[in-house]
């Protein structure tokens, strides 16, 4: 062997055990538990795994912290409006399930609270899941664990939108008017007009004051004198009904809705609201379905507000997030199908002339301008659906008015102009076919188009000729389906739940969610 064999070999020996991985450490129990299938089954595993490794799995909430930290969530979540029930502390086999789950309940609050409990679609009134923001429960835990009060961790987690805080600060209001009783209901009866006598006028006094629509002092009398329709006449306006200052059927049911189901309308809003993005536009269009109502917003300040028609409840005009790109002046319409076949093909069986009378043609089956082309010389009565493409030419008339606004959606809605202007001094104005009609189009057009264009707008369409101008940038629309909200003075209006969605939604939160519990594995959330 050559001298310098040994040493060299015995060198190698030496480096390569150095080298050698030590052996792994022993999982803890939090490991096992998280990582090895046999754990309780948690809402937020990811968040939790994140958060006990960089603690070197070691448990975060010994003795009675966890449990005064799980009670300061639940008096948290009460006051937002969550149901402060759904954060119990769940039973556990051992200490450290314990705090695993203390973990998971405290992650799963911030969530919620965060950005909703219930995911936003549009059958609950939603937006769509593209709008929701993000949430980082794990922000939350880390900053809990390292000290930072609950309620000082817990502010930057709601909505940042004063109306979210208005409409928290109304449901500290009405659960103290639930907890006093709430208010008397009226019995059923003849319409009570102003200068009536009516033996329900002291039900209704007492109704008015405990809502704050009429002074204490003016609680007493039978006769629905000045004052009292005054009273009334806020409480109509507040609910979205005609301000007659009489009750009539649609007040008297909205008299007779319940403190408690006003609250629970109230918890349902204050859930869409944490469904917004956490910025909204500088510049965007507001309309709120259930309102019947549009605001442009420039910012942060209203710049006009108008009425609008929405969907009925058969076309139900959908809650969604878009984009407008241009505005489009003496529009033609191409009929919907089902318009055509439902509405318009019964008018052609009794009046063969209706097309030519309303300016509408058929596309493409017929010489342009020829009779057939304008409905004459068909034989409808042996068509049961409208068998071709069908369209309406510019002109006052015209469905959409003269003006529409684009928007990017695979829905075929867009906000336009309407001929039918007496719809806009009614109160209920769920009247279209999906899309949203406007009271003031060309206002809104010479808002929102350049300066050179906007001064040309009565021109454009006196010309009679479709042209479609496009906006400088996009502009975000939010079509937002709100049946409750607060003023600055702290004034709630409710509105009526037009397409059900609010009645979907309180199912869904009342729906009880997979408890964590011992014996399962984790399937996220």
């Amino acid at each position: 062997m050559l001298p310098f064999a040994r040493p060299l070999i015995l060198c190698l020996a030496v480096a390569f055990a150095a080298a050698a991985p030590a052996a792994a450490a022993e999982p803890t129990e939090l490991q096992r538990l998280l990582d090895g299938g046999t754990g309780p089954r948690l809402h937020e595993a990811g968040a939790l795994r994140a958060f006990y490794r960089h603690r070197s799995w070691k448990p975060a909430w010994p003795g009675a912290k966890g449990e005064a930290m799980i009670r300061e969530v639940q008096a948290i979540a009460h006051a937002e409006g969550l149901a402060d029930d759904s954060y119990g502390l769940p039973h556990a086999a051992s200490e450290v399930e314990r705090d695993l789950l203390i973990s998971d309940t405290v992650a799963r609050f911030a969530r919620d609270l965060a950005i909703g409990r219930v995911a936003p679609t549009r059958a609950v009134g939603g937006m769509g899941p593209e709008t929701r923001p993000s949430a980082d429960p794990l922000r939350l835990l880390r900053e809990l664990s390292g000290g930072k009060a609950l309620a000082a961790a817990a502010e930057a987690l709601p909505p940042p939108y004063v109306g979210y805080r208005r409409l928290r600060a109304a449901l500290e209001r009405y659960r103290a008017l639930v907890a006093a009783g709430g208010w008397p209901t009226l019995p059923d009866g003849p319409s009570i007009k102003p200068g009536m006598e009516d033996e329900r006028v002291p039900l209704l006094r007492r109704r008015l004051v405990a809502a704050g629509d009429l002074a204490a002092s003016d609680d007493s009398g039978t006769v629905l004198d000045d004052t009292l329709a005054a009273g009334l006449r806020r409480f109509q306006a507040r609910h979205g009904i005609e301000p007659d200052g009489a009750v009539g059927r649609q007040t008297l049911a909205a008299l007779n809705a319940s403190a408690e189901e006003r609250l629970r309308q109230i918890a349902v809003n204050l859930e869409r609201w944490r469904w917004m993005p956490r910025a909204l536009a500088p510049e965007h269009i507001a309309v709120n379905l259930p309102a019947a109502h549009l605001e442009l917003v420039r910012g942060g300040t209203i710049a006009m507000a108008m009425r609008v028609v929405v969907g009925d409840v058969k076309h139900q005009t959908p809650s969604m997030m878009t984009t407008m790109s241009s505005v489009v002046f003496n529009p033609t319409w191409t009929v919907p199908p089902t318009i055509a076949t439902k509405e318009i093909l019964p008018k052609l069986k009794k009046e063969p002339g209706y097309l030519a009378a309303n300016n509408m043609t058929i596309l493409d089956a017929f010489t342009p301008d020829s009779p057939e082309a304008q409905g004459v010389g068909i034989d409808w009565s042996s068509h049961r659906t409208f068998p071709w493409r069908l369209r309406q030419r510019p002109g006052p008339d015209n469905a959409l008015g003269q003006v529409k606004f684009t928007l990017s959606n695979s829905d075929d809605i867009y906000l336009h102009d309407t001929p039918k202007r007496q719809y806009f001094g009614r109160i209920f104005r769920a009247l279209s076919h999906g899309c949203v009609r406007l009271e003031r189009p060309v206002d809104l057009a010479q808002a929102l188009l350049a300066p050179d264009w906007a001064a040309r707008v009565p021109d454009l369409i006196a010309e009679t000729e479709t042209k479609t101008i496009r906006l400088e940038r996009p502009l975000t629309v939010y079509l937002m389906y709100m049946t409750a909200w607060a003023d600055e003075d702290g004034t709630v209006h409710f509105r009526d739940d037009l397409y059900g969605h609010d009645g979907r939604l309180r199912a869904a939160l009342k729906r009880p969610r997979a408890v964590a519990e011992a014996g399962g594995a984790d399937g996220g959330r």
